[in-house]
């Protein structure tokens, strides 16, 4: 046998194996990297229960940015190399990737959707934490303070029986001080006429996000205390963020509505009652809405 041509087998065959090993070599880097997803995986869904979810969020991506170049890296190797086999495994793993992209652009969108809801509550329970447990409703003076309050309103007659008052309350600040964060106590006789509605939600309907929302939005007090004084004619109303009232400035609820369903010869007030929890001061509106049939 020619002695060249057993040099030039013995390199193929050297060669050969130097292939081989450097496949073998990138099957257990990409092996490795699927091992490192599954693991990331686990590691987002573990992340969600965690507070500082956002963060971790970030760096999560930031990890799969390197994969993404290791596995353009290892993509790069494998058609200088031409296997074909090594490819499709990579076209599989950017499959994946895109998955878990999108997996976790899903998963953000949950977590800015449970923060707005987390806001909202947070914004419920400042509503409830400032609604009145036991209070009266008469005016009660005090220095520095004065708050002047008066009903604007015009009724609609839809047929006999049927009615609708609209209207709004005025409240301006006469003092020297801010008064803070009013609630306004609308009070009803006959308490069979006890109703309000329009430009106020419940707290419910608070859930929207903030840029859905009125900038000076109306809700009802909606707590045990708070069914008990509907029982007894009284609606309670206050603003669902922070209202502070400075001096010489005018705060309104605008556009409530009274519906009247006339069933016998009776008269009909309203009365409204401001009262400011933090400052223990109180006032009555100027004038009330009175209807007589």
């Amino acid at each position: 046998m020619n002695p060249q041509k057993e040099i030039s087998y013995d390199r193929l065959v050297s060669r050969t194996k130097y292939y081989q090993e450097k496949s073998l070599q990138l099957e257990k880097s990409l092996l490795f990297a699927e091992e490192k997803i599954e693991q990331l995986e686990q590691e987002l869904k573990t992340a969600l229960e965690n507070d500082d979810l956002q963060k971790e969020l970030e760096e999560k991506v930031r990890e799969l940015e390197n994969y993404r170049i290791e596995v353009q890296q290892l993509n790069e190797k494998l058609s200088q190399s031409n296997l074909s086999a090594m490819t499709k495994k990579i076209q599989s793993f950017e499959e994946l990737l895109g998955t878990i992209e999108q997996e976790m652009n899903e998963k953000e969108k949950q977590v800015e959707s449970y923060k707005n809801k987390i806001r909202s509550l947070e914004r419920r329970m400042k509503v409830q934490n400032n609604a009145p447990e036991e209070i009266s409703s008469e005016q009660v003076e005090k220095e520095n303070l004065q708050l002047t309050a008066y009903f604007n309103h015009s009724l609609i007659c839809k047929n006999e029986s049927s009615y609708v008052i609209h209207g709004s309350l005025h409240m301006t600040n006469y003092g020297l001080e801010q008064l803070d964060n009013p609630l306004i106590c609308f009070r009803f006789q006959p308490i069979d006429y006890t109703n309000l509605k329009g430009k106020i939600s419940s707290l419910e309907q608070s859930n929207l996000p903030e840029d859905k929302q009125d900038s000076l939005q109306w809700v009802y007090i909606e707590n045990e205390w708070a069914k008990e004084a509907r029982e007894r004619g009284e609606i309670w109303v206050a603003p669902m963020h922070d209202l502070f009232i400075p001096p010489n400035h005018t705060v309104s609820l605008t556009d409530f509505q009274i519906p009247i369903k006339k069933q016998f010869e009776d008269s009909i007030v309203v009365e409204a009652f401001i009262y400011f929890k933090e400052q223990e001061y109180r006032a009555r509106a100027m004038n009330q809405i009175a209807l007589n049939f």
